[in-house]
């Protein structure tokens, strides 16, 4: 399949174009860090460098290389609502968005594979109410996918991961910060730990990419997947896993930091949908996928 990719050389891009270029796809990246995609993937894709003024070449690629299927996976990442942020999330979150959406809009595109965030449903029921400036981009970003659908006449799907864990990150992770606790001498300030999240490995999110391009016939235009493993856990209690599977003690200040003023409680996948189109279920469950994320840093298993 021909297929352009954004963010391919964040956390999911870096594991997911790996298995893509294995499986033989042809692959179109849209990245700002050339030199970054070039030392990952080498001669494998092919790579645009986007900068602003550049968008006619953009297009005159795109409708050159008539993509069947893209993969956004692009974004700036943030909890901060601060107005110095504010220019960054819209950019890269809108703008840039709407630039490739423009790009590829008379090149025969099939398929767009959107990307949401959990924080999208801040009560976690599935209604969009975004929780933060950061999620809120994320929701907007759905109507400007929907509108070029609809006006371009391809379809898209959303796929929303919930907290993604696992592998080695450029972005320090919540589960980072509990691994940085165990046997420290210095105590890591956190919440009371009570918010119940759904921790799905990077390797069964990679699947699901995968799974939903060899299944696109099957899947209805406009459909949105909670990706996540349909079971919740507490902070405290992910914790608890590591300590005992390491046999070490954390240094955590529970409760030193408040929660934010929208802070999500509660965000557990229901994944019912894909389990129902073409039964789909998360292979790495929490215990395990942890013992993998500590072999990962060559931490001895209890």
């Amino acid at each position: 399949m021909r297929m352009i990719i954004t963010g391919s050389t964040g956390f999911v891009g870096r594991n997911l174009l790996p298995k893509l270029i294995q499986a033989n796809h042809e692959i179109f990246e849209i990245t700002i860090n050339p030199d970054i995609s070039k030392e990952l993937y080498g001669d494998n894709t092919r790579q645009f460098y986007f900068i602003n003024d550049n968008l006619n070449d953009l297009k005159n690629e795109l409708n050159n290389f008539k993509p069947e299927a893209l993969i956004h996976l692009a974004s700036y990442l943030t909890s901060s609502d601060d107005t110095k942020d504010m220019r960054k999330l819209i950019n890269s979150n809108i703008i840039f968005l709407c630039h490739v959406l423009d790009a590829v809009k008379e090149s025969g595109l099939k398929w767009f594979i959107n990307t949401g965030s959990f924080a999208e449903y801040y009560k976690g029921d599935g209604v969009l109410d975004p929780a933060y400036l950061y999620s809120a981009t994320k929701t907007a970003s759905r109507i400007f996918v929907d509108y070029y659908s609809k006006a371009y006449k391809y379809n898209y799907i959303t796929i929303v991961p919930y907290t993604i864990y696992g592998g080695v990150d450029t972005q320090e992770k919540i589960i980072d910060l509990i691994f940085n606790s165990l046997e420290s001498e210095k105590s890591v300030t956190l919440t009371a730990g009570n918010q119940v999240l759904d921790f799905i490995h990077i390797e069964d999110v990679v699947d699901f990419y995968i799974t939903c391009l060899l299944n696109l016939h099957k899947i209805p235009n406009r459909t949105s997947f909670q990706l996540g493993t349909g079971t919740g856990h507490t902070l405290r209690e992910i914790t608890a896993i590591m300590e005992m599977s390491t046999n070490r003690s954390s240094n955590i200040a529970w409760g030193s930091k408040s929660y934010r003023p929208r802070d999500v409680m509660y965000a557990v996948a229901n994944i019912s949908k894909q389990n129902y189109l073409f039964d789909w279920k998360p292979k790495i469950q929490i215990e395990d996928g942890i013992k993998k994320y500590l072999a990962e840093r060559n931490i001895s298993l209890k």
